[in-house]
């Protein structure tokens, strides 16, 4: 008798074996700063944004040298996709960075901001952690950015990912020529 009136209680283990409902809030970009932050407006003050499971290159600052490769080119498409526009932050398991950042998978309309980055190759997945809601579309939208070699994927510096839970491979060397003369 004790055990079927648990079953049908809410807050019994049966309730808790539900996934986990994600947080989200209204917001609005006020400045984008990278390819994978942006700051917004949300619940009355303004906070920084990092892109859940994404690592674009730096634009750096206004000096032509500075910067990583397509850094401001990231920049520039992010701007495109939500400079001063209202978005849906969705958070996940772990909301905020070491230093301070809300952590969210951007929201506009039906458009993750997140996965077109790394769609149009303007940012790789970064995997691990706690934040994997959406880790399987990332990784999904990665590969079709390399096949069709968009944006870092035709550069010849991006070393592939590493396999999911093994330590990241450096890239293979060359082999040194032999037979020719040495220069």
């Amino acid at each position: 008798m004790v055990a079927c009136a648990l079953q049908t209680l809410p807050g019994t283990a049966a309730w808790s074996q539900e996934p986990a409902r994600s947080r989200s809030l209204p917001a609005a970009v006020v400045k984008v700063v990278s390819g994978d932050t942006i700051h917004v407006f949300v619940n009355g003050d303004v906070e920084r944004v990092r892109y859940i499971g994404v690592t674009a290159p730096e634009p750096g600052d206004s000096r032509p040298e500075s910067g990583e490769p397509l850094g401001r080119e990231a920049l520039r498409f992010n701007r495109g996709l939500t400079n001063a526009k209202n978005v849906r932050l969705e958070l996940d398991v772990q909301e905020r960075d070491p230093e301070g950042r809300l952590l969210a998978y951007v929201w506009l309309g039906d458009v993750m901001a997140n996965a077109e980055m790394i769609g149009h190759g303007f940012g790789q997945v970064v995997t691990g952690g706690p934040n994997v809601r959406h880790q399987e579309t990332l990784l999904r939208r990665q590969d079709q950015a390399r096949a069709a070699k968009l944006g870092i994927w035709r550069l010849p510096g991006p070393a592939a990912p590493p396999a999911r839970g093994t330590p990241a491979a450096a890239p293979p060397k060359t082999a040194p020529k032999t037979g020719g003369p040495a220069r």
